[in-house]
C-alpha cells in the first residue's frame, strides 16, 4: 500500500505534493494518524470510480467520468486521505479537524463544498478550472524549496492575475495582495465588489456581488464567500487568477 500511495504522490504537480507532505506533517504534529489513499488517477481508475453506486455496487463517490478527463486528480491536482484507524477510515470529526488544517496550507478541501461534501478530498487548482485544463492551460512550473532553491517565488500566474487586475482598476494596491498571509475581510470584500462591478455596474451590495461572481464561474461556494469566516487565503488567490482569466 505504501508503495502505490508514494508512487501516486510522485506524480503529482511538485506543489500538490509539497502541500500533500505538509498537511501529513502537520496532521502528525496535531497527533492525528492520517495517510494517503489516492493521489493521481489514471483514466481507467476514474471511470472505475465513477461506476460505482451506477452500473457497480456501493454508494456514489463521484460525479466527475474518468473518460471526460473531469477529475482533478486525473491532472495531478488532488489526493484523498483517510483516518489510519481500522474500521474509522472516515471519522467525521477526524477528517474535520484534518480539512482546518489543510485550509491553512491553502488547500480547498471538499469538506467545505455545498452540493457534494468530500471530507478525505484536497485540491490545489492554480485557479484553474477543468474546462481550463481540457482547452489546454496547465499550472506554472515550480520547483520546491532545498538548499540548492532556497527561495522559490510564488505561483507566476498570481502575479500576472494581479498586474491584469491592477491593469483593469479593480486592484489599487498590489503589494498587499502579493504579499497576502492573512485574510483581511474589508480589503476581500472590496476587492469581491470591485470585481463584479467590472462584469455589472449595477451591483450594489456584497451579497450581490457574490451572485454575479457565481454568474460569471468565478465562485462556486458561496457559503464560503457568505460566510466570511471560512474564506482563506487560497480562496481569495483563485478568485483572483479565475477573475483574471475572464477579463
Amino acid at each position: 500500500m505504501s508503495i502505490a500511495i508514494r508512487k501516486d504522490l510522485d506524480e503529482l504537480h511538485p506543489k500538490v505534493k509539497e502541500l500533500a507532505l505538509k498537511l501529513l506533517e502537520e496532521c502528525k504534529k496535531a497527533k492525528l494518524n492520517i495517510g494517503i489513499s489516492e493521489a493521481y488517477r489514471t483514466i481507467e481508475r476514474q471511470d472505475y470510480l465513477y461506476a460505482q453506486g451506477r452500473t457497480r455496487p456501493g454508494s456514489i463517490v463521484t460525479y466527475a467520468r474518468g473518460s471526460s478527463m473531469s477529475s482533478y486528480h486525473q491532472w495531478g491536482l488532488a489526493f484523498d486521505v483517510y483516518n489510519n484507524v481500522i474500521g474509522d477510515a472516515y471519522n467525521v470529526t477526524i477528517l474535520n479537524k484534518v480539512g482546518t488544517i489543510g485550509q491553512k496550507l491553502g488547500l480547498e478541501w471538499g469538506g467545505n463544498w455545498a452540493s457534494f461534501k468530500d471530507r478525505s478530498h484536497f485540491q490545489y487548482t492554480f485557479g484553474l478550472s477543468i474546462a481550463d485544463l481540457n482547452a489546454g492551460k496547465r499550472p506554472p512550473d515550480y520547483l520546491p524549496p532545498s538548499t540548492d532553491n532556497p527561495q522559490t517565488t510564488d505561483d507566476p500566474f498570481y502575479e500576472a492575475s494581479i498586474q491584469k487586475l491592477v491593469d483593469k482598476k479593480i486592484i489599487g494596491s498590489p503589494d498587499f495582495w502579493r504579499n497576502l498571509t492573512s485574510v483581511h475581510i474589508p480589503s476581500t470584500q472590496s476587492l469581491i465588489l470591485k470585481t463584479a462591478k467590472y462584469f455589472n455596474p449595477n451591483v450594489s451590495s456584497y451579497e450581490s456581488a457574490v451572485t454575479q461572481l457565481i454568474i460569471k464561474g468565478i465562485i462556486s461556494s458561496p457559503h464560503v464567500w457568505l460566510d466570511t469566516s471560512r474564506i482563506t487565503v487560497n480562496n481569495i488567490k483563485s478568485l483572483i487568477k479565475k477573475s483574471a482569466q475572464l477579463l
